[in-house]
């Protein structure tokens, strides 16, 4: 089985006691919010992963397609690889005037490099776009190719201004590339939750690939249940079931995208800055608990990057954050408050 293809997070019945949910935008100032037994949905293939809307709150089926189709609105913006998006055209130096939604998710995006000091970067794009986790056979890339790229990682060359006028400015040096890949899904699964609020929503859930935001509760006594996938399982085994209550689950781990070489190294997408790698620090994957999906994406890589030592101060430190790390042999590790979570 093409474990490559699975989703980090998934939700499913009550049978295998996690709860399933869904969400639905809900112009609510024209007719009054019903309570749907079985939810409405809109799926589809967006920003390279299985996207997929629920709701227990009706709402026109228009306005829940609208609030799919703003992950194509934000791709538009934030990919690294499209040649229409914002960000392409920014890493190819054609413009230096950045959108307040570019600017924002850099900004966030400086901070969590800060924070890790330099564990997690969002300067690794010319290291990654060297890297292809999705071709048919993968290769290791060239390792002079490798040390050449890593000449232009370093967040702390880059900066962003808010010229306080309505417009913002990128400030890099030629040949950075930044890659919010790990970042980027947080921040529009947040944005689809605003979206969905503003129209009458009340609860529902917003799954980006395994970002799984909800937003209320599944009714007014049950909370929503979320399944964190065990890592590698190939029958989507669940490894821990969560009772979440208008909030977000986000998992990074080495086996979402990942590649055997022809010598058997393991190599899997989040790479490490310093040495333009995957990390190897006997981590399979962690899962972030947090209020809002963008911080949960950060953080979920953040941690992994520091391993779990640092990882898990990291997130003590942190008010209103609660994580699960699980190592390479399947160890489970909870943060001081995250057991609260469990079903």
């Amino acid at each position: 089985m093409n474990k490559k293809l699975h989703l980090r997070l998934f939700t499913t019945f009550l049978a295998i006691s996690i709860i399933l949910s869904g969400l639905i935008p809900l112009s609510g100032c024209q007719k009054p919010q019903v309570t749907l037994s079985t939810p409405e949905t809109v799926s589809g293939f967006k920003i390279n992963t299985f996207v997929k809307i629920d709701s227990y709150t009706s709402i026109s089926r228009d306005k829940l397609n609208e609030a799919l189709n703003l992950c194509d609105y934000y791709e538009n913006i934030f990919s690294r690889t499209m040649e229409s998006s914002e960000l392409y055209r920014v890493n190819k130096e054609q413009t230096a005037d950045i959108s307040s939604e570019l600017y924002e998710l850099i900004n966030t995006g400086l901070q969590y490099c800060h924070l890790s000091n330099g564990a997690f970067d969002i300067t690794i794009g010319s290291v990654s776009s060297l890297w292809d986790f999705t071709a048919d056979a993968p290769r290791v890339p060239d390792a002079s190719l490798i040390e050449d790229a890593l000449r232009y990682v370093d967040y702390t060359q880059i900066s962003v201004t808010d010229n306080e006028d309505g417009t913002y400015t990128l400030n890099k040096p030629e040949g950075v590339i930044l890659d919010l890949g790990a970042v980027a899904k947080g921040y529009i699964a947040d944005r689809i939750k605003d979206f969905l609020e503003e129209n009458g929503v009340k609860r529902a859930i917003i799954n980006l690939g395994g970002n799984v935001l909800c937003i209320g509760k599944k009714t007014n006594s049950d909370n929503f249940g979320i399944g964190v996938r065990k890592p590698f399982a190939d029958n989507n085994e669940i490894l821990v079931a969560l009772s979440i209550d208008d909030s977000s689950v986000v998992s990074s781990g080495n086996y979402e995208r990942y590649f055997y070489s022809e010598d058997g190294t393991f190599y899997h997408h989040i790479l490490n800055p310093k040495t333009g790698y995957s990390y190897d620090n006997d981590l399979s994957d962690v899962t972030i608990l947090s209020k809002d999906s963008l911080t949960g994406d950060c953080l979920s890589t953040t941690a992994f990057c520091l391993g779990l030592d640092e990882g898990m101060k990291l997130i003590e430190s942190i008010e209103g954050i609660e994580a699960i790390f699980v190592t390479n042999e399947g160890d489970i590790h909870y943060s001081s408050g995250a057991k609260a979570y469990i079903m």
